[in-house]
Formats: C-alpha cells, sequence, structure tokens
C-alpha cells in the first residue's frame, strides 16, 4: 500500500543518515487521504477513551492499534518501514510498541528524552543498532502544533540528556512536515514534543522496533493473540516467531 516505492539505493541511504545523524524524515510514504483515514479512526479512539487526566495533560495515548484495525496493522508492516529496519536492525527485528499520540492546543510539550530500550538499562549502554523509532504524521508537523523536535548526531553521546531537560536546546530541530510523512530515528535520539499552541490538534502514530534479543516494550505477543487469522508478515513483526519463556519441565 506504498504511496511511494523506493528502491534499495534509497532504503540504504535513509538508513545511512539515521546512523550518521540520528533521524531522518521522508515524506509521502503514504496518501494524505490514508493518513486522514488512519487520523479519523485514532480520534473516534480518543473520544470514547478521553479521561480528565487527558483533559488536564493536554496529550492522549491510543494503545493497541494493532489490535483495532486492518488499517494499523498495514502500515505496523508497511513494507517501506520494514525495508528501513530490517536493513537496520536485521531480518529478524520486531515490533516493540505500536500506539497513537495526541497533542491537544495548549498542551506544553514534555522533556527530552531517549526511547526504550535505552531508558531503562543502565549505561554504558550496548554499541550498535538495537532499535528504532518510527513517528508517523498524520496531521501536518507544523513549529506551533506540537510537531517533534530532536538533537541531530545525539544517539552518538551514549547517554541521556542532561538536565534542565525542560529546557530548549539551541541544537534542537523542529520536524516539520506533511502529512502521509515518516520520521525514522535511532533509538539512542534526543527527542521531544514541542509545545502546541495552535488551535488545532496534532496526532501521529509511534512505532518501535526492535532486535529480538531485547524485551518488547507492550505486550505484543498478547496484543497478537487477539487479532483473527494474522498474516505471516503480522505474525513475525508482533513477535510471534519469538521464543516465548516457560519453565522448564512445564
Amino acid at each position: 500500500m506504498p504511496n511511494i516505492s523506493l528502491t534499495s539505493g534509497e532504503i540504504e541511504s535513509i538508513v545511512k543518515t539515521i546512523e550518521e545523524r540520528g533521524f531522518v524524515l521522508v515524506p509521502s510514504i503514504i496518501s494524505k487521504e490514508t493518513a486522514n483515514q488512519a487520523r479519523e479512526l485514532i480520534h473516534g479512539y480518543l473520544e470514547a477513551e478521553a479521561t480528565v487526566e487527558t483533559c488536564r495533560t493536554g496529550t492522549q495515548r491510543v494503545g493497541g492499534i494493532a489490535v483495532r484495525h486492518q488499517l494499523f496493522r498495514d502500515l505496523m508492516c508497511h513494507p517501506i518501514v520494514l525495508a528501513v529496519w530490517e536493513h537496520f536492525l536485521g531480518e529478524d527485528c520486531y515490533c516493540s510498541t505500536w500506539s497513537a499520540n495526541t497533542a491537544y492546543p495548549g498542551y506544553n510539550g514534555m522533556g527530552w528524552h531517549v526511547d526504550y530500550p535505552y531508558w531503562s538499562i543502565e549505561q554504558p549502554w550496548p554499541t550498535g543498532s538495537i532499535t528504532g523509532q518510527t513517528v508517523w504524521l498524520l496531521d501536518d508537523f507544523t513549529e506551533e502544533n506540537g510537531a517533534t523536535a530532536a538533537v541531530p548526531y545525539s544517539h552518538r553521546l551514549g547517554c541521556p540528556p542532561s538536565p534542565p531537560t525542560e529546557q530548549w536546546r539551541d541544537d534542537g530541530e523542529i520536524l516539520t512536515g506533511a502529512r502521509g510523512s515518516v520520521v525514522f530515528a535511532h533509538g539512542a535520539w534526543y527527542h521531544t514534543a514541542r509545545p502546541n499552541i495552535s488551535d488545532q490538534s496534532r496526532t501521529a502514530l509511534l512505532g518501535m522496533y526492535l532486535k529480538p534479543c531485547f524485551i518488547p516494550q507492550e505486550d505484543m505477543h498478547g496484543q497478537l493473540a487477539e487479532i483473527e487469522n494474522p498474516s505471516e508478515t503480522v505474525r513475525k513483526i508482533m513477535g510471534g516467531n519469538q521464543w516465548q519463556p516457560r519453565n522448564v519441565g512445564a
């Protein structure tokens, strides 16, 4: 279902940029119509699941989206996304977490941070590529509506960002782009969500892909069990081929 197709050389160029700079925004991975369809689905879930806390914080997550609709399984297994992460992480990589995030008008942003599993392990961090983040733009990302921002080359530092993490950094870049675009990033990148000072919400899908020797952030195997007749690709990407712990003699 790609809106565009990329050559192996273009995939290699994306991976090289991730390795060197830490992230890259690729436009028009899907059409605006497909992005709008995904956004409409997410906003239906948002309305049904809103709480006092989400109203207070100005941001809301939607989890388990692979279980909720075929479109999100298609995006999770998008050929370009899988080509990038299988090149970056190896063909046996799988999805560690797959959710949606919305920043409402008035959202104050968040602090600089790295992604799982880096925030869960002590230093020194493992060398090489162990995880990659995928940010799907379901709205146009602007400097005003809570777009993701990142620090180039920060993935090479081998440590989490130093305090104060709530302050803007002079070396930060705001990742603006059109809906249907995708940001591919190294999991150790320093990144944040900017405040939403616009009058419209901003929605993104967040998909983390991981080497199989690490524990996933979500129970993707449990979610897989809720899907009736998953494709072989969905099964693989949701950890269906991964070893599941069991007691000796059980």
